[in-house]
């Protein structure tokens, strides 16, 4: 298969797989819809909802900090927006031209990019299983580090989302900074195909952990976003839902 992109015509890197990938590109947004219906069905029959018997709720204590708060939100808006806009470039053959899609497409890679250290923080901060770790001060640790312990299952999401996180800003950031000239156009643009396809593996991987997270900390259990937003919790909540962070940190209740 020969393109001609950037310049002079030039085989292209692995003909079969670009090819089925363009025949087959409109089925994408079929594939995405049944394992987007198949994970909410396993998640409510697995998980269903739950709910803190909450009876005294103006006793609340804070758990996140602001900086905790502020990388949280950052991290949950900035990554809805990639999925946003990801799927515009995956779906865009469905999506089409125009200057909305374009503009989606142009500013995914920028705000990939702003990602990157926010990424970094949400994988630092959110890293739980510090029993070796010094803390000097429980009251300084505490603004930085999220309290509690991680349930297996949501310990896996956090290492998924580490490492195909990681590869994910790697992938992205070296698709973002390579650009093609007259003297390295083909094979720079190989290089940002092959690692385009690896993206996108990694994203389409990252989507079923993040579905898992997103369902495990924000529907299944009620109350959490507002927790985020305020950083308090009623103590009834933590008592029932999150006893671990009061086992980790027993001063919240003395504040």
């Amino acid at each position: 298969m020969e393109v001609g992109l950037f310049g002079p015509r030039y085989d292209a890197i692995a003909p079969e797989v670009i090819r089925a990938f363009e025949e087959r590109q409109h089925l994408l947004p079929w594939v995405f819809l049944f394992e987007f219906c198949l994970f909410t069905i396993m998640f409510i029959v697995a998980k269903g909802r739950k709910q803190a018997k909450i009876t005294r709720e103006n006793e609340k204590v804070q758990v996140y900090s602001l900086f905790q708060r502020v990388v949280l939100l950052l991290n949950i808006v900035i990554m809805i927006y990639l999925f946003i806009t990801g799927f515009s470039i995956t779906f865009g053959n469905w999506t089409g031209g125009g200057y909305i899609p374009r503009l989606m497409r142009a500013t995914h890679e920028v705000v990939g990019v702003a990602w990157i250290p926010v990424w970094f923080i949400v994988t630092v901060i959110a890293f739980k299983d510090h029993k070796y770790f010094v803390r000097p001060s429980s009251k300084i640790w505490h603004k930085f580090f999220l309290r509690g312990k991680y349930e297996p299952m949501n310990r896996i999401n956090y290492y998924m989302y580490v490492a195909f996180g990681f590869l994910l800003v790697l992938s992205g950031f070296i698709i973002w900074f390579m650009f093609p000239d007259a003297a390295t156009h083909a094979q720079t643009i190989q290089i940002k195909r092959f690692i385009l396809f690896i993206h996108f593996m990694g994203s389409a991987i990252i989507s079923f952990f993040t579905f898992e997270t997103v369902y495990s900390y924000f529907v299944s259990v009620k109350g959490y976003i507002p927790g985020v937003i305020t950083g308090k919790l009623p103590i009834e909540y933590l008592e029932q839902l999150r006893a671990d962070v009061l086992e980790e940190d027993k001063d919240l209740l003395k504040r």
